[in-house]
């Protein structure tokens, strides 16, 4: 379509390999609720600090056609990783619309101006994130999970 890959796009629906961890996950946490709110996970704790509805144009150069009409949201979120650890897996984010269900989708950071593309560098043990949620058309977001460990709802639009 003319423009330059500078992203690639990943949709996350390893939903069999994610059971499992999901379990694990669901042990350990708590049910969060509110932005703000933080929940342990597997390796430390995690709070959602911010559910911004966005536009189309706030995708930047990604080729989403597949998803075409949809809005974008964009969670932000803080990590504190306990004993050294320093990775997050990003395919356990669902999400729930008010229609049915929402596609969270993963972005590798390749450059280029859009800055949703996942958990940033640690530092210290810590980072921040940043997961890109798509909805269907005429829905609004419900809310956002991570794995079994903790689910924020979304603010009600005014």
């Amino acid at each position: 379509m003319g423009h330059t890959f500078r992203q690639r796009i990943i949709r996350t629906s390893a939903a069999a390999l994610a059971v499992p961890a999901l379990l694990l996950l669901s042990a350990c946490g708590s049910s969060g609720g509110e932005i703000g709110d933080e929940v342990r996970i597997t390796d430390g704790t995690m709070t959602v600090t911010a559910i911004e509805e966005r536009t189309a144009d706030d995708l930047g150069d990604l080729e989403l056609d597949e998803l075409a009409g949809q809005t974008p949201y964009f969670v932000s979120y803080e990590v504190v990783f306990n004993d050294g650890k320093s990775d997050l897996n990003e395919n356990f984010w669902k999400a729930k619309a008010s229609n049915g269900e929402a596609s969270p989708i993963n972005v590798l950071d390749f450059g280029g101006d859009f800055d949703c593309t996942g958990l940033g560098e640690v530092s210290d043990g810590k980072a921040e994130g940043c997961q890109l949620i798509m909805v269907p058309e005429g829905a609004t977001l419900e809310s956002e999970s991570f794995g079994g460990a903790g689910t924020w709802r979304a603010p009600k639009a005014e």
